[in-house]
């Protein structure tokens, strides 16, 4: 019973525009209460002199018409239809109008239960956002300056009226601050949704992309042996044979180092935090070196049109893994060089922003495929005919072992971007530079 009670009354606090039938469909229950107790509230109205029995069958038509409003609305949400923001905010609006009405015609701003007014205002500032929130709370100050302008006041309540001049500011300010205040709660509740969905989602990529490393990691390790034992066999025939200088055997040869080359990317993809080994390094002479170094890869030919640029002030240091981070800003390189074909040039930027480093690769490429940003951070994803998908896995896997961030952006003037924003630098004086 209770465990029903619950369900019936528990708020949709979900900022999902879709959501909207199931915000329609909690104040229709909320509203199925409050004309319950409306309907209750008229004998004990009548023994205080709160309502005058003249006034009983307007009373009753005011809550026979939000009944009849409720049972539309109800009997319409049993049917598919499209619902938006603007249906929650009609029937709220409703509801301000009804209670505006009945509250008029027992006393309007000296009713006791004026108070079950600013409900209202909580109403909205939790299930409407933006203008909607803005317009009903509008309108709620409006029905109190009608309900302390135009009410009857009954028998029950004369003589015992509270000055206006005290009662309508207190009554304005209880309403702003009711208002700042249910907004503010509620966007902070959406804020921590959102934020919880984000590492929901980000824990279950993780997860997944740990079991599909350990998965990468068993096949490197049973290919290894009968992948050396290929290239022990085929270099041995060559030199029985002399086929030294045969194409066919030197395309062999060639296919079989990739395939070592393969697996040693699958297998040094796996980083675990736990397995990290972080030491001072300097950030920037290390992205330096590592442009330098894809310059004089194969005499020059390979990102050889690298442009480095270092715009940080001072020496900034961070905890890294040394030689994973090498090896991840050598496949950002590589990704930019074989994007541009090798013919444009490609910009590396030291920067800092917000007290982190970023390491930005930049290139006039065709930008970021689409099959990449949809399953960015997850291996085996490539466009290249002769690619394998594990460059970039492997940087985002660095990335979250290291609590780093790796983002992936078009260009606004064309060409890719893959940005580094590493956790905050460590003091100059608690390292020396690696």
């Amino acid at each position: 019973m209770l465990e029903a009670i619950r369900s019936f009354l528990e708020p949709p606090i979900t900022a999902d525009p879709g959501q909207s039938a199931a915000r329609l469909a909690w104040v229709v229950r909320l509203r199925w209460l409050a004309l319950g107790a409306q309907l209750l509230s008229i004998i004990p109205a009548l023994e205080f002199e709160v309502l005058e029995r003249e006034m009983v069958p307007i009373f009753l038509s005011v809550v026979a018409a939000l009944a009849l409003l409720n049972t539309v609305t109800w009997g319409a949400l049993r049917r598919p239809m499209e619902t938006h923001p603007g249906h929650v905010f009609f029937q709220l609006a409703a509801d301000i109008a009804a209670l505006s009405a009945l509250l008029a015609l027992t006393g309007g701003a000296w009713n006791p239960l004026m108070p079950i007014l600013f409900v209202h205002m909580g109403l909205g500032a939790l299930l409407l956002e933006g203008r909607l929130s803005l317009f009903l709370f509008v309108l709620l100050l409006a029905c109190i300056g009608f309900n302390q302008t135009v009410a009857r006041i009954p028998p029950g309540l004369e003589g015992s009226l509270l000055p206006s001049y005290l009662l309508f500011p207190a009554q304005y300010t209880v309403a702003g601050v009711f208002w700042i205040l249910t907004v503010w709660l509620s966007r902070t509740l959406l804020a921590l949704q959102a934020h919880f969905s984000f590492l929901s989602e980000r824990k279950t990529r993780i997860d997944r992309l740990r079991a599909v490393g350990a998965l990468a990691a068993g096949l490197s390790h049973e290919f290894a042996t009968p992948l050396n034992t290929a290239k022990l066999k085929l270099a041995r025939l060559a030199r029985t044979r002399d086929l030294e200088e045969d194409s066919d055997w030197a395309t062999a040869a060639e296919a079989l180092e990739r395939c070592e080359e393969i697996l040693r990317r699958m297998a040094g993809s796996q980083l675990e935090p736990d397995g990290v080994l972080l030491e001072p390094v300097d950030v920037a002479r290390m992205v330096e070196r590592m442009c330098d170094s894809a310059r004089e890869t194969n005499h020059g030919q390979v990102g050889g049109n690298i442009r480095f640029s270092n715009t940080l002030r001072s020496h900034r240091r961070a905890l890294l893994p040394a030689v994973a981070f090498s090896h991840a800003i050598l496949n950002l390189l590589d990704n930019a060089r074989e994007s541009t074909q090798g013919e444009d040039e490609i910009h590396v930027v030291v920067s800092s922003r917000g007290g982190h480093v970023e390491i930005a690769v930049l290139d006039r490429g065709p930008g970021w495929p689409d099959v990449v940003r949809k399953h960015f951070g997850e291996p085996f994803i490539t466009t290249k005919p002769d690619g394998v998908g594990l460059g970039l896995y492997y940087v985002h896997n660095l990335c979250e072992a290291i609590g780093a961030d790796f983002t992936l952006e078009d260009r606004d003037d064309g060409g890719a971007e893959a940005r580094i924003t590493l956790p905050a630098p460590i003091p100059a004086a608690e390292t020396t530079i690696a």
